[in-house]
């Protein structure tokens, strides 16, 4: 039995308020998060390796780094006094594992009847600080670690607790800023995870809201000129509100919180869904203006447009899910649910916007789809010109290809880990700082493991570790070091009472002792961190400069070339790991996801065009005009020097997905217009006047939707607005002259 369409729509308007509600209290309970480890790639052993080292020893990422300036210099009393009561507050925070400071660092040493400690800085005599100066400045390993080479300011190490959730770091970050803004410094520099990843989580709560204002803003501009009448602007928006509100309400559902990828989800199913609604919307008073009666046009919407509009949900659908070709949660996460939320868009637009239409139609709408109009005239004029000038349009495309495909061989493949902020960002700021006066931020990590029953108190295997040592403050510039060989050279040099150790590693005659004092110094918590009680394993720890992972990448082929040639590889096993190594592994095996994401979806579309249309040539036709935008963007990348990363790499997929809706709707409208056994002219000229508002009027929806992305302080979803909305222009370009050349040439051939 048919269901009266009353009781239909009414039934349907009852479902989504309900729903709609269910949403609303689960809303209210998601939240912002940053985990900086879900980044982490899990594409080999790379990250079981790094887990079991961390446990052995400690995580290399939790650390707080303050730089502390004095712009008269640091060799001040009261100056060096503040750093001093500093370094104590410090201490008896809560969650800080431990605090070293140049006021609290000492020497010691062994060369007389029972170990003395002597400190590196005599806080309260002035009369030493002369000699102080000399000897903090005769010793390399602390330049460029706690002391700058200008001498204009001073360094604070903070160990803290490992894997320290949201609520606790939050309190660790706010303890530490309050206890040195009492001391009144001339300027502090503050860094580390917990301080990145709280400014990271404020930018994104902004963020959230800026993106779905400008983008309402902008969308509803684009509709008032569109249909000229408030409800043309309200019922779209009606759509994808609530489509945005039942997807993020399922997010809750399902105890998702929301990150720097999810973050663009609203804005993703906004533009996605707007697309579909003005589509079913143009279509809806196309027909009212013709005069066609209420109950043919929505059974006529579903043949002209239902079915062109269902194959844009799969071909973009196919463009997020092709992020599953990641290894990162994150990523993986924004793909489903962004799919989700497009779906929803999709079913609400013919669901609840027919019972809308069925219950209030206003006339207003009407007049604006009359075909005597500026926009037919001047698509009319178009089409006329594009059949005049088809070799024109052919040469011009074959030489943009041309000059596209040069620029993708500049592309380079890199991540900065804080090229995301902004340079007007604090914290960014306090980066650059460290980079520039100190070692820098980025952690260095080596794990080693000892074998052939050697250990690595033994001879060979210290001197070749310290080799190793050399390498890394020479190549990497690295600073802060603790490794094993540093510890011995420290231990040498206690026990020659800094007379003749100062920095050096001693001979073979002079190591006996300096291994006896290891050994039974095995268990001290200190050496734990970088020896394990059997001697089997090690670690070096530094700091260097945040430069990139392309020259990181270099270095770390030089480290392994110079370990292969000077490491015994039967007895030392050195590997390179720690987070930020991962961090760019993950950039490398997201480029490479993303090849494969992309691949999967030109062959999922191709499949699909074939079926719909059994032809090849067809399947070019369709490919051609959505690829090749996608190859001058490349190029763009390449000329302009925006390098290929996790964010940038995502595009290619996701722009090809929504890239091809236009393609679809046209060649979809095309043989609708054929099949009513209209001649190929008159065919194409009903589908360049029928498709060709919607068309534009969805690029400029989809524009503002992503332009929204580019008011953003991350730059790569900066990049990403800005990369998806030239896609989207040249995308248009090329269905509306380039798709219609190939078309005329395709089908005209097999009409003769």
């Amino acid at each position: 039995m048919k269901i009266p369409q009353k009781i239909l729509n009414t039934s349907i308007l009852v479902f989504v308020i309900a729903f709609s509600i269910l949403c609303a209290f689960k809303i209210k309970d998601l939240k912002f998060n940053y985990d900086f480890e879900a980044f982490f790639p899990n594409e080999d052993n790379e990250l079981g390796v790094y887990e079991t080292h961390r446990n052995r020893f400690e995580w290399d990422n939790e650390f707080v780094l303050l730089g502390i300036e004095n712009k008269n210099g640091i060799f001040k009393k009261d100056f060096l006094q503040k750093i001093e009561n500093l370094s104590n507050d410090l201490k008896k925070i809560p969650y800080t594992d431990r605090v070293i400071s140049p006021t609290n660092i000492k020497n010691i040493s062994l060369s007389g009847l029972a170990p003395v400690q002597k400190r590196l800085m005599h806080v309260d005599d002035e009369s030493l600080y002369k000699e102080d100066s000399i000897n903090i400045y005769n010793t390399p390993e602390l330049i460029g670690s706690f002391f700058p080479k200008d001498a204009k300011s001073i360094s604070i190490f903070i160990k803290t607790k490992e894997g320290l959730g949201k609520t606790k770091s939050d309190s660790l970050a706010r303890n530490i800023e309050k206890a040195f803004t009492k001391y009144h410094f001339d300027e502090v520099h503050y860094v580390g995870r917990i301080v990145a990843q709280d400014v990271y989580l404020k930018n994104l709560e902004k963020e959230f809201v800026y993106f779905l204002g400008i983008s309402f803003v902008l969308v509803i501009l684009f509709l008032w000129i569109s249909f000229r009448s408030a409800y043309g602007v309200v019922v779209p928006m009606i759509i994808v509100i609530v489509s945005i509100f039942w997807t993020l309400g399922i997010m809750a559902m399902m105890h998702q919180s929301l990150d720097i990828m999810t973050c663009m989800l609203p804005t993703m199913i906004f533009i996605a869904g707007m697309s579909d609604v003005v589509h079913f919307f143009s279509k809806y008073f196309e027909e009212i203006g013709r005069g066609t009666e209420k109950q043919k046009i929505y059974p006529l919407i579903l043949k002209e447009v239902g079915f062109p509009t269902f194959l844009t949900l799969i071909t973009t659908v196919v463009g997020f899910l092709s992020l599953l070709f990641s290894s990162i949660k994150p990523i993986k996460d924004f793909g489903i649910y962004t799919s989700v939320g497009i779906i929803i868009a999709f079913a609400l637009t013919y669901t609840l916007l027919p019972a809308l239409l069925y219950f209030f139609t206003p006339k207003k709408l009407v007049a604006v789809h009359d075909h005597d109009n500026k926009t037919y005239r001047v698509m009319r004029k178009i089409l006329f010109w594009i059949f005049r000038n088809q070799k024109t349009i052919i040469v011009t495309t074959c030489l943009l290809l041309v000059i596209s495909i040069i620029g993708v061989y500049k592309i380079r493949v890199n991540n900065i880990l804080l090229e995301d902020l902004s340079d007007s960002v604090k914290i960014k700021q306090d980066f650059i700082f460290f980079d520039k006066h100190y070692s820098g931020v980025r952690p260095l990590e080596l794990a080693i493991e000892i074998k052939g029953g050697k250990t690595v108190w033994d001879y060979e295997v210290m001197r070749q570790l310290n080799e190793v040592d050399e390498f890394l403050t020479k190549e990497y510039k690295a600073g802060f070091m603790y490794s094993p060989a540093m510890v011995t050279k420290n231990i040498f040099k206690a026990l020659n009472d800094e007379t003749s150790g100062n920095g050096k590693f001693p001979a073979k005659e002079d190591y006996e002792d300096v291994r006896k004092q290891l050994v039974s110094n095995k268990n001290n918590k200190d050496i734990k961190r970088i020896i394990t009680v059997d001697g089997k394993f090690a670690r070096i720890n530094g700091k260097i400069s945040d430069i990139g992972s392309l020259r990181v990448n270099e270095l770390n082929k030089r480290l392994q070339e110079f370990i292969s040639k000077n490491i015994n590889s039967k007895d030392i096993e050195i590997k390179i790991t720690g987070a930020a190594h991962l961090i760019d592994r993950n950039n490398e095996y997201m480029v490479t996801n993303m090849t494969q994401g992309f691949l999967f979806s030109i062959i999922v579309i191709a499949l699909l065009t074939y079926f719909l249309h059994r032809s090849w040539r067809m399947v070019l036709v369709f490919i051609l005009p959505n690829f090749i935008p996608l190859l001058i963007i490349a190029g763009i990348m390449g000329f302009s020097g925006i390098e290929l990363k996790a964010a940038t790499s995502l595009v290619f997929s996701i722009a090809f997905g929504v890239a091809t809706d236009d393609t679809i709707h046209f060649i979809s409208r095309l043989k609708i217009e054929l099949g009513y056994g209209k001649s190929l002219v008159y065919a194409f000229k009903r589908t360049y006047f029928e498709t060709g508002k919607p068309i534009l009027l969805t690029t400029f929806i989809l524009m503002g939707g992503f332009v929204s992305l580019m008011v953003s302080d991350f730059q790569s979803t900066f990049y990403f607005g800005f990369l998806i909305c030239i896609t989207i222009i040249i995308a248009v370009i090329a269905d509306l002259f380039l798709l219609p050349v190939l078309l005329f040439w395709i089908l005209g051939k097999r009409k003769k």
